[in-house]
């Protein structure tokens, strides 16, 4: 389904049915510990630096930076790990200011075009990051924006050296400018490591990994009708680049 008729289809959805309990009985209720760092509510996986990352994909980073260092990058990371509940505080902060002049499932709409709802965003999983090249001249206001890693944007020699070597080190773009491609808009900031990300992708295709991101609350929750979500885990959680989905 491509990212226009799902638009079209949720926005004559009727009003959401309220889903879940709260996120922390959910902590003590759920057994399977991969299921519980899928949705961002256990970083015991991950090494803790200035930013959390799952343990091999920090070393296949740290090599990678390294690499890089040689040709005169600095790769740095802007967000790696998000637990749920910060991506709860980045998805309601967007969604109050939203809601103070749209419908609430048009606020929704405009997130999600770049931001995941809590309990789903692949931040979770420390295997993601938005990357800068640190050596370059910083542009004032927004860091990640496509027009700096595109032509002569500051950020340009970094896209061009992550496009010739980011694979050698497991890194693959998750949202590529594919016009074919549903979900998130073109990201030339966040890359994935293959070996890691995967396996969580895996985990949030099952059954049981929906039936406990049900149990999470967030603002705006009610509004999201079982249809709408089979329809975004559909279109934007696999609305991404195919290698990362070759399991």
């Amino acid at each position: 389904m491509k990212r226009d008729e799902f638009l079209k289809l949720v926005s004559i959805a009727a009003a959401g049915i309220q889903l879940g309990f709260n996120s922390k009985s959910l902590i003590l209720n759920l057994d399977n510990k991969a299921i519980q760092q899928a949705l961002g509510l256990d970083d015991s996986h991950l090494v803790s630096e200035f930013i959390k990352l799952e343990k091999n994909t920090y070393q296949a980073f740290s090599q990678m930076k390294s690499k890089a260092a040689k040709a005169g990058i600095d790769i740095n990371i802007v967000s790696g790990y998000r637990s749920f509940e910060h991506q709860k505080e980045i998805w309601e902060r967007k969604f109050k200011h939203l809601t103070s002049e749209k419908k609430p499932l048009q606020a929704i709409m405009e997130i999600i075009k770049y931001s995941s709802i809590p309990g789903t965003s692949r931040h979770h999983w420390g295997t993601d990051i938005d990357i800068i090249d640190s050596a370059a001249q910083a542009p004032s206001g927004d860091l990640l924006l496509e027009k700096h890693y595109h032509n002569n944007g500051p950020f340009s020699k970094l896209k061009s050296w992550m496009d010739l070597n980011s694979k050698d080190f497991g890194f693959e773009l998750v949202y590529t400018n594919d016009k074919e491609r549903t979900g998130f808009k073109y990201e030339p900031w966040h890359y994935s490591f293959k070996p890691e990300s995967k396996k969580y992708l895996k985990i949030q295709s099952q059954d049981n990994f929906l039936k406990a991101w049900q149990n999470l609350e967030f603002e705006g929750k009610s509004y999201l009708t079982d249809e709408f979500i089979t329809t975004y885990f559909e279109t934007y959680n696999l609305g991404i680049n195919p290698v990362l989905m070759q399991f």
